[in-house]
């Protein structure tokens, strides 16, 4: 279930429980070291007070489900006999976190999600292409082969020369614009945010060239990576992602990079502090919720029914016409209430007041 449907469907006739757990398997008794650490997480939802049936749907899902291979995280979020979500992390979290509330706890799932930025890696040579596309809906993986025959520039010279060479050249521009367009529908199909160029570099360059002007503008060379056998594959992907990483940092400081400018701006489209955020969340005007986890701690708000309106006391709720007011934990309100009236929620250590701002839809 996608964060957003999840937030869509909130109400609080019951209790949801998140749980963030290390489920490593890397060492020889990981199995057992698995099976204490779900105990230990088990024992504190009891202790919490979450519902046996709730209960019986996690331990199954944990138990039944192989486990992750190497260092690995695992996310769960259930309500009444049902888990809506059951992710693996690519890291175990700082800590175990198992918490039952009127409310699922999404932050670390919204930072998860955060890293997963949809990609294609094309990594090509005269003869043509491996390629990854990596979206919402998974990875898909090919190759894309052309004509090997006559790829390679002869030696020496004679009569018959320069037409070899020329179709040595007609033959790799074929290969390089067969791939180009295969590296292009890969783009558009998964909206991709970033494209990975790896292989030879004439080859590679070629490509740049021949691709769409979009995929071009998305375009990082890397400088690992071939298709030969014996290549260096770890090496590759550790590239791979430190790309990956440095794209999803540059977005995160952009948002911010934004905020600052607008904040300093007159009328700018805004906004910083508890009171402000509330009461944009509850105009539906927040197209970013920016959140200092730490900061903004174990804050408490009230809550109707709905993921908004929010307020940091009964009685507004109350004029509002609530006929129910919850008590409800700030870190998991509002990006519930960011998360289902449409805006972006983008986390980070940097300072804000009461750990929280917004970027405005309007002013």
């Amino acid at each position: 279930m996608r964060l957003k449907d999840l937030a869509d469907q909130i109400g609080h006739s019951g209790q949801f429980a998140s749980i963030y757990f290390d489920s490593s398997h890397d060492t020889a008794d990981a199995a057992r070291q698995i099976e204490l650490r779900w105990r230990a997480v088990v024992d504190q939802l009891e202790g919490a007070g979450l519902a046996q049936q709730t209960l019986t749907a996690l331990d199954n899902a944990v138990t039944e489900n192989p486990p992750s291979q190497g260092r690995a995280g695992r996310a769960l979020v259930a309500a009444g006999s049902t888990v809506l979500i059951d992710e693996q992390l690519p890291e175990p979290p700082p800590g175990r976190i198992a918490r039952v509330s009127p409310l699922p706890y999404l932050l670390p799932l919204i930072e998860h999600d955060a890293q997963q930025v949809p990609h294609v890696v094309a990594v090509i040579d005269r003869t043509g292409a491996d390629l990854r596309a990596v979206g919402q809906h998974g990875m898909n993986q090919e190759s894309v082969q052309g004509t090997e025959h006559h790829v390679h520039k002869v030696r020496g010279g004679g009569w018959s020369h320069w037409s070899i060479q020329n179709r040595v050249e007609e033959k790799s521009r074929q290969n390089v614009e067969e791939v180009a367009r295969e590296v292009s529908r890969l783009v558009d199909d998964v909206d991709a945010q970033v494209l990975v160029l790896a292989g030879e570099v004439q080859a590679r360059k070629a490509l740049y060239d021949a691709i769409a002007p979009r995929p071009r503008e998305i375009a990082v060379e890397a400088s690992t990576g071939n298709r030969a056998t014996g290549g260096d594959a770890e090496a590759f992907e550790h590239e791979v992602r430190r790309i990956l990483d440095e794209h999803v940092e540059k977005q995160r400081q952009a948002s911010f990079d934004r905020f600052h400018a607008e904040l300093n701006r007159d009328n700018g489209l805004a906004a910083q502090g508890l009171n402000e955020t509330l009461s944009a969340l509850n105009a539906a005007n927040v197209e970013y919720l920016l959140v200092n986890p730490q900061v903004l701690a174990d804050r408490t708000l009230c809550s109707g029914a709905q993921p908004t309106p929010l307020a940091t006391a009964e009685q507004p709720l109350r004029a509002a016409g609530e006929e129910t007011v919850h008590t409800v934990r700030a870190d998991e309100a509002l990006p519930i209430a960011a998360l289902a009236t449409g805006a972006m929620v983008v986390t980070s250590d940097e300072a804000l007041p009461d750990g929280v701002g917004v970027l405005l839809r309007h002013t």
